[in-house]
């Protein structure tokens, strides 16, 4: 400090740049404040005056195009914000402003870019703004907010303006008519050749179809052919074998009547040997009868010692069994026959142990040899011969 109080020139000028520097450090300060506050919901209308755009198909022309837009922003993270723009002293106008520059550069280079990389032709750009504000979104957006910390809301393209009346846009809408033309006939020309072509390819198939048609009906006839004949075979074979059980069969049945004719004289010879038994002891009574002397008793007991010898005791006659028995043929029925005819059967070989028999009062039909009352039938038969097959069914 100088004497008497004063300052020296030297702390002075070191105050006055203190001072300067805290002003300065206040006003960055005060101009983030207020562009925290102001860009929360702000917007910057941007105009691009007329540029040069050219179509790929024709670089010599350039057509004279304007555009203008509309950029909504927003500061949602202040530390961002600070970090990205700490280097930079400037008002929110003046961020406006850079912000306005930057967004502009994006979005000429879309709209020059748009003919080549979009396929939008140069004399069509005021027509398809929709395409190009998707672009802009596209390629300008993500950009933008990485440049400057902000989140960008809304970014939008509000016309696009073709100088009609400048020399390039005349030059290159009449080339561009005659080359619309050419497309157009180059792409008839196209559309008749793939026609022909399609043309020519489905008569190929239809005859390649036919062709296989033709040939799936002749082998489906040949197959039909085919199985007819082996149908035929099958019916005629069927027909042969037909006729052989018919006529197995009526071998068989004759050969049955035949052992059933037999059995029925049989069994009328035994009934007539019963008669005629019957009949012969009838008369041989009768002469008996004739023959007791005059006097005795009608149906009186002959006295002892008169007559007749007295019969020895186990010398009378032994009385036959009543019974009546059916018996199986060849899976047919026969009788019912008596105790004689039974004996007769037996004798005769047509009547064995093995032969089916039934009665009245029987459960089921049982071999006659494992049928008790029948057994004295078979102790006297005499074996069957070796070599002669028994009867069948029998």
């Amino acid at each position: 400090m100088g004497f008497f109080g004063f300052k020296s020139s030297k702390e002075v000028e070191e105050e006055k740049q203190r001072a300067a520097e805290q002003a300065k450090r206040e006003v960055v300060q005060q101009n983030y404040t207020n562009l925290s506050n102001l860009s929360k919901g702000s917007q910057v209308v941007f105009a691009i005056p007329y540029f040069d755009v050219f179509d790929p198909r024709l670089q010599d022309y350039g057509v004279p195009v304007a555009v203008h837009g509309i950029i909504v922003y927003s500061i949602e993270d202040m530390n961002l914000f600070h970090s990205v723009n700490k280097n930079e002293a400037y008002s929110d106008e003046t961020f406006q402003q850079k912000l306005k520059g930057t967004v502009t550069k994006f979005v000429k280079a879309v709209v020059s870019n748009a003919p080549s990389e979009a396929q939008i032709p140069a004399v069509q750009l005021e027509r398809k703004i929709l395409e190009i504000s998707n672009l802009v979104q596209q390629h300008v957006k993500p950009q933008v907010e990485t440049l400057f910390g902000i989140n960008i809301r809304q970014i939008d393209i509000t016309s696009i303006m073709v100088d009609k009346d400048s020399r390039g846009y005349r030059e290159l809408k009449a080339l561009t008519a005659d080359l619309e033309k050419e497309r157009l006939m180059a792409q008839h020309n196209a559309q008749i050749s793939n026609f022909n072509l399609q043309n020519n390819l489905n008569q190929d198939q239809l005859k390649m179809q036919s062709t296989l048609n033709l040939d799936a009906m002749r082998r489906q006839q040949e197959m039909q052919l085919g199985g007819q004949e082996q149908l035929q075979d099958m019916n005629l074979e069927n027909q042969r074998e037909t006729m052989r059980i018919q006529r197995e069969e009526m071998q068989r049945a004759s050969r049955l009547q035949t052992e059933q004719t037999f059995l029925g004289a049989h069994q009328a010879n035994l009934n007539a040997g019963v008669l005629n038994n019957a009949t012969d002891n009838g008369i041989n009574a009768f002469r008996q009868q004739q023959q007791q002397p005059m006097g005795a008793g009608m149906g009186a007991p002959q006295m002892p010692g008169m007559g007749a010898a007295p019969q020895m005791p186990g010398m009378g006659m032994k009385q036959t069994p009543q019974v009546s028995y059916m018996i199986g043929v060849n899976g047919q029925q026969a009788g019912p026959f008596d105790w004689n005819q039974l004996q007769q059967l037996v004798q005769q070989g047509q009547l064995t142990q093995q032969t089916y028999v039934w009665k009245q009062g029987m459960a089921n039909w049982e071999f006659a040899g494992h049928v008790q009352e029948l057994q004295p039938l078979f102790m006297n038969a005499a074996p069957q011969m070796p070599g002669m097959p028994p009867v069948p069914g029998m």
